[in-house]
């Protein structure tokens, strides 16, 4: 028998990961296997033997990283003779290609993504976070529809500015289209794999070195995730405009101007500004991204003769503080974050001290939206403690004439329901550790339920709504009704 080979380890900020584990795949795998089979642990069971994954030789330093091997170069060598010959035949076939920039211009919302054979992830070591995650972004129809069609409509090299997008289509390409439910596949599975090119993209982006001593949050690895591709594909467009749009038009968009004015509650001037009007618009922020008015009330008049200034605060989810003992819902935790706040203090344009209000309401509300239960607060004698009540979430959740902002922008809102499509829960009791699992929606409305390797069938979103003992849900994933 061939010995295996040690892992290799791959350094994310100061988070060492070790891939390509070969013996820990096969050890993974079988105990997985064995719960499926249910068998005893004394017992002599012949096993299906999880596929051994190429080993890559230790990398000596961060040069030695990122430099492909001979192995690696010959393999980057055939993908790209085999693009070719698949441009080829796709031209034959009638197909067209089209460019990224082409693509990410006028790609619209879709829930047309195919559901996918479920798949584990082998977690080599801390990494329950990252997979969580990754089966949460593989089932979320809209993103997995977009990265579906850029890998049908690009032809990539695989060796450009964007590693994360690319590792991402990479990622997606590792699941075979099926529909069939998981208990009909229980001996058709195909075996878990570590999701090397994902890890190896993320080591590549400066950003993730602000990773350091928060390697066990998954809500904040998925924030440098999403963002990171939202960026890379910025900067693809930014580039593409600068090149293409006239001189003028450049020098206008440059112009963002001091805001504008809206009529607001009861007839009133509100004065508006966008804070992130510079902000680029990609297939990602169409997804996830909303929008809030913050709007600042103060006695009297600000300098513009408005008693009201409002921005438009751009965001990709919304953080729930659900620490107060008045909130048991997530509709308590959205009451809680549009509630007037009093501020004390505030001077005037006319130097004198008043009580302002601010309150935030949304404006702007995603076709995907993601709802972050704020589990982890800081206490001056504690330190960081989780907060562990159960929180109650709804199958179907109706955004509140209360929570939408007063314009005429949001009354498309008012009849729109949300339901429930993923859940990633947080175990343990500290904030510096424990461990995550998932229960995610296939289309079709099967539930299933994630445990790195382990992967069982859930009988109704019944199971998925209850309180747990040993978890508490940190994420929710609402996607709008069709």
């Amino acid at each position: 028998m061939e010995a295996l080979a040690p892992s290799r380890s791959v350094k994310i900020g100061s988070i060492d990961i070790a891939i390509d584990h070969n013996c820990q795949v096969q050890a993974q795998y079988k105990e997985y296997r064995r719960r499926k089979t249910g068998e005893q642990d004394d017992k002599v069971v012949e096993e299906p033997a999880a596929p051994q994954t190429p080993v890559k030789a230790k990398p000596v330093s961060w040069a030695a990283l990122l430099r492909p091997s001979p192995a690696a170069a010959a393999a980057a060598a055939n993908k790209k003779a085999n693009e070719i010959v698949s441009s080829q035949a796709a031209a034959a076939d009638g197909r067209k290609f089209t460019t990224l920039e082409d693509v990410l211009e006028n790609w619209q919302v879709e829930f047309s993504a195919p559901a996918v054979q479920p798949r584990g992830l082998v977690n080599s070591g801390n990494m329950c976070f990252m997979n969580v995650v990754l089966q949460a972004l593989l089932y979320c129809e809209p993103f997995c529809s977009m990265l579906r069609h850029i890998k049908k409509s690009v032809v990539f090299s695989f060796n450009s500015n964007t590693p994360l997008l690319e590792a991402l289509i990479r990622f997606v390409h590792e699941f075979r289209a099926d529909r069939t439910p998981l208990e009909q596949l229980e001996t058709g599975l195909e075996s878990p794999f570590v999701p090397e090119d994902v890890y190896e993209a993320l080591q590549k982006k400066n950003v993730f070195q602000t990773l350091r001593g928060q390697q066990e949050d998954a809500q904040e690895f998925m924030s440098y995730l999403v963002d990171g591709i939202h960026e890379e594909m910025a900067s693809v467009l930014q580039a593409h405009r600068a090149r293409t749009a006239p001189a003028a038009d450049t020098e206008d968009s440059a112009d963002n101007g001091a805001g504008w004015l809206e009529v607001g509650p009861n007839n009133r001037a509100v004065n508006m500004r966008d804070v992130h009007s510079e902000a680029v618009r990609t297939p990602i922020t169409q997804i996830f991204g909303g929008a809030l008015q913050s709007t600042l009330t103060v006695p009297g008049a600000t300098s513009d003769g408005t008693p009201r200034r409002s921005n438009r605060e751009p965001f990709q989810w919304l953080a729930l503080d659900v620490s107060s003992d008045s909130v048991s819902t997530i509709g308590d935790a959205l009451d809680e974050l549009v509630a007037p706040e009093s501020i004390e203090g505030y001077m005037t344009v006319q130097g004198q001290p008043a009580t302002a209000t601010k309150q935030m309401v949304l404006e702007r509300v995603p076709p995907v939206l993601v709802l972050h239960l704020k589990r982890f607060v800081f206490c001056a004698d504690e330190g960081v403690k989780k907060v562990h009540k159960f929180i109650e979430y709804p199958a179907e959740l109706a955004l509140a004439p209360a929570w939408l902002a007063r314009s005429s922008g949001t009354a498309r809102y008012r009849n729109v329901r949300f339901r429930l499509t993923g859940v990633i829960y947080h175990h343990g009791s500290h904030a510096s550790g424990g461990h995550y699992t998932c229960d995610i929606q296939r289309p079709g409305g099967e539930w299933l339920q994630f445990d790195d390797v382990d992967i069982e069938s859930l009988e109704s979103v019944d199971a998925v709504l209850k309180e747990k003992s040993d978890r508490t849900a940190y994420i929710l994933f609402y996607t709008i009704c069709r």
